[in-house]
């Protein structure tokens, strides 16, 4: 397994741009989920797998898939919506 180093900067509002050449490799497309740890003080970083809809991309219409993810965002809204709800309640 071969390994490259790249530099990414944070900007003052913690927002990290992830490097084309680390994006390319590991096929992370805008609205993609990443999942992200800490180890031993390393940070740690996985792409999420991808949704049904974006599995059947060549099969659904742009409207549709547009659709799918405006329900998938809200879905995930509601879910941290829920926890926040949850946890100030308890």
């Amino acid at each position: 397994m071969s390994s490259e180093i790249e530099i990414a900067e944070v900007d003052e509002k913690g927002k990290i741009v992830l490097p084309y050449k680390v994006r390319e490799k590991i096929g992370i497309h805008p609205y993609d989920k990443l999942i992200m740890g800490v180890k031993n003080n390393t940070l740690i970083l996985t792409k999420q797998k991808r949704s049904v809809f974006d599995l059947q991309l060549k099969e659904v219409t742009s409207s549709t898939l547009k659709k799918a993810l405006i329900f998938e965002r809200s879905i995930d809204k509601a879910g941290k919506d829920f926890q926040s709800s949850y946890y100030s309640n308890h």
